[in-house]
């Protein structure tokens, strides 16, 4: 039971809290906790004892953690979590990566320029944009001193934009423990939703420490 009230409530990342998890691989105990919650194949009850074993933290450090995450958005308490889905990946991914989209047009991609899943695209078109991704990853690993050192920027992913700045073709960069991934995206990107949680869960849960 949780320990604030009778009611079972649920640990639950939210979208934000997911984006920050897999943002970069830089190592911090509230990446690290929600990496361990979205890789969890069941909903994980609430309570503070049980919140502590999972980051590993004693008791007092764990309670402070989960009320900076809660005071963030990154974490919520809910009767009703999203259960992770349990069909194959590549089922999971087809259910999922047309949601992400305004135009529907979506590949997941690997840092070898491999394309894992596609939705909108052709085959020839996925392949190619896949492999230019991860051009983009390695580019941005040779510069990422300057830009997210020195200048301080959260995050490894780069866009092609209009005159007016809205994306046209975005590249969001996914860091699953030591694997890498990338989100290509045509259009309008909506990550602030369930469908995001629900992909970065099914990622998670398949490849975090493989």
């Amino acid at each position: 039971m949780s320990d604030q009230g009778s009611q079972t409530r649920y640990l639950q990342v939210t979208p934000s809290g997911a984006f920050y998890a897999t943002v970069n691989s830089h190592p911090d105990e509230a990446r690290a906790i929600l990496l361990q919650l979205l890789s969890s194949n069941e909903p994980i009850e609430f309570s503070y004892d049980i919140f502590a074993e999972i980051a590993d933290l004693e008791l007092n450090h764990a309670k402070t953690l989960f009320n900076r995450l809660l005071a963030r958005r990154f974490l919520v308490l809910t009767g009703t979590p999203i259960e992770q889905k349990r069909d194959s990946l590549e089922t999971v991914l087809a259910s999922i990566l047309p949601a992400l989209s305004s135009s529907g047009k979506v590949i997941l991609g690997d840092d070898q320029g491999f394309c894992l899943a596609s939705s909108g695209f052709d085959a020839n078109h996925a392949e190619s944009l896949a492999a230019l991704s991860a051009d983009l990853i390695s580019l941005h690993q040779r510069h990422q001193h300057i830009l997210n050192d020195d200048l301080e920027l959260m995050g490894q992913s780069w866009g092609m934009l209009d005159p007016v700045g809205n994306s046209q073709l975005g590249n969001w960069i996914i860091h699953i423990g030591s694997q890498v991934f990338v989100l290509v995206i045509q259009e309008q990107p909506l990550l602030n939703q369930h469908q995001f949680v629900e992909l970065l869960s099914a990622l998670a849960s398949r490849y975090l420490d493989n």
